[in-house]
């Protein structure tokens, strides 16, 4: 054995037993209750032996709306190794008048030599033409199994074209993710604001209303529905949206919904705070009343809910003050994103594992095994298996840390979660075999993380 990780608890999406974890070549090679020590070792006594997280949600090194995010491959990869995250599915949005080939081509030169863990993407199509549904087949052929697109915001689908786009990808082995907001009403609403001097920032709330959500939501559903094609709602931050993928998976839609830890452990109140305080969580949609929460858990633990991801769009603090001064102070010009790579994985656990709102294998599969599923990785990435790459996570239960900007990883200038304490922390991430951190040192080099070629998506 290269590597044996002793005396951990291992926790998969379908077990959590006490083992040891052999390592040869990268791979995971044997799981038993005692092995001899190999050429080195890690001692998890005390400790669970996870899944590395995968995260299939992210802006890295992004340009959206006309901003470029701050993070880097190398920055957001460090980050996300800190927080116990070893594989990245980035959505990189598709250039006007760009071919999908030539940006995925643009956004893989930007991740290698950089990134620190293993990454691929999911292209964000905006040119619906002739060419792009030509292209996607191929792509889907060549291992981009996974697509997203919008329903707001300039680039987003029309009607037509998003049930021709859930029935070419899914035709052909993809999934598409959507992001969910009816354009016109939250337009009206946002000049209607706007024309009556409500201007601040607290206002980008108002102007997004959880109608808007739902009512999207249950348009994409039923299209999916009649299409007979997968789809993955993205980022659910309200509790009416659970119930919609609810009743769409009960008659047989091949649904699947993430949430995200600002929507599980922020609320609505954030948006009152002085100043320009509530631009920290200018995200879309945004964070919703605290009665919301109980059913984006009890989503989770029914399964209806699948996945936890971040939406890391690491725009600074000064630059959406900058854009709403120099752009009329209006709310609309402040850029939608917040930092949440690195602390995704520590949040979820602390506050649904150690609160007893999810099961430990919950939080494995929410985490890593779903994701890696989604997005044709299973059982390579997101479980601990033999086989499988030996990407893992420890986690000491009994560490205390309190979140700051100024302990974290990124070039953002704040994290939403300043001061929040968290109990449970990542100690040490591999990532194929590799320890890329340990006991709050980073021990790997630029450029160790490769990019992934992914298998066709499955439904489960």
């Amino acid at each position: 054995m290269d590597l044996v990780i002793k005396n951990g608890t291992v926790v998969t999406e379908s077990a959590s037993i006490r083992a040891d974890v052999g390592i040869r070549g990268g791979k995971i090679v044997a799981i038993a209750e005692k092995m001899e020590r190999g050429d080195n070792s890690i001692d998890a006594a005390g400790k669970y032996v996870f899944p590395a997280g995968v995260e299939i949600h992210t802006h890295i090194d992004a340009v959206l709306f006309g901003m470029r995010t701050v993070d880097d491959w190398y920055v957001s990869s460090v980050g996300a190794a800190f927080g116990g995250t070893t594989t990245i599915v980035d959505y990189i949005m598709q250039g006007q008048n760009q071919a999908l080939r030539e940006t995925i081509n643009e956004y893989s030169e930007r991740a290698r030599g950089k990134s620190i863990v293993d990454y691929s993407f999911s292209p964000i199509i905006n040119q619906f033409t002739e060419e792009t549904y030509r292209e996607i087949p191929v792509l889907i052929n060549d291992g981009i199994t996974t697509f997203k697109t919008f329903l707001y915001y300039n680039w987003k689908v029309s009607d037509y074209d998003l049930a021709r786009v859930l029935d070419t990808v899914g035709k052909h082995g993809g999934i598409v993710g959507i992001h969910c907001e009816t354009a016109g009403t939250i337009d009206y609403l946002i000049n209607r604001a706007i024309s009556e001097g409500n201007t601040g920032p607290r206002w980008h709330a108002t102007t997004r209303p959880v109608s808007t959500e739902v009512e999207s939501s249950s348009r994409a559903l039923s299209v999916a529905g009649e299409i007979g094609a997968p789809l993955f709602i993205v980022h659910i931050s309200a509790g009416p949206v659970v119930e919609e993928l609810a009743r769409a998976k009960a008659r047989g839609v091949m649904a699947y919904g993430e949430t995200m830890p600002h929507y599980l452990c922020l609320d609505s109140n954030e948006y009152l705070k002085p100043g320009y305080e509530p631009m920290k969580c200018v995200i879309t949609p945004p964070i919703r009343s605290k009665d919301h929460q109980d059913a984006l858990w009890a989503g989770l633990r029914s399964g209806v809910i699948s996945t936890v991801g971040c939406d890391h769009c690491a725009f600074p603090y000064k630059d959406k003050i900058r854009l709403f001064e120099s752009q009329g102070h209006t709310f609309n010009k402040i850029p939608h994103g917040a930092p949440g790579i690195e602390t995704r994985i520590p949040l979820l656990f602390s506050e649904g594992v150690q609160k007893g709102k999810i099961s430990l294998m919950k939080f494995a599969e929410v985490t890593a095994a779903n994701p890696a599923k989604l997005t044709g990785l299973y059982p390579r990435k997101g479980t601990i298996a033999v086989g499988s790459d030996a990407d893992i996570t420890i986690i000491d239960p009994e560490k205390e840390v309190t979140l700051s900007q100024a302990m974290l990883h990124g070039k953002t200038d704040y994290t939403p979660f300043e001061g929040f304490k968290v109990k449970g922390y990542p100690v040490t991430t591999l990532c194929r075999g590799t320890v890329l951190v340990e006991n709050g040192k980073l021990l790997a080099q630029s450029g160790h993380g490769e990019f992934l070629k992914r298998e066709k998506f499955i439904p489960f």
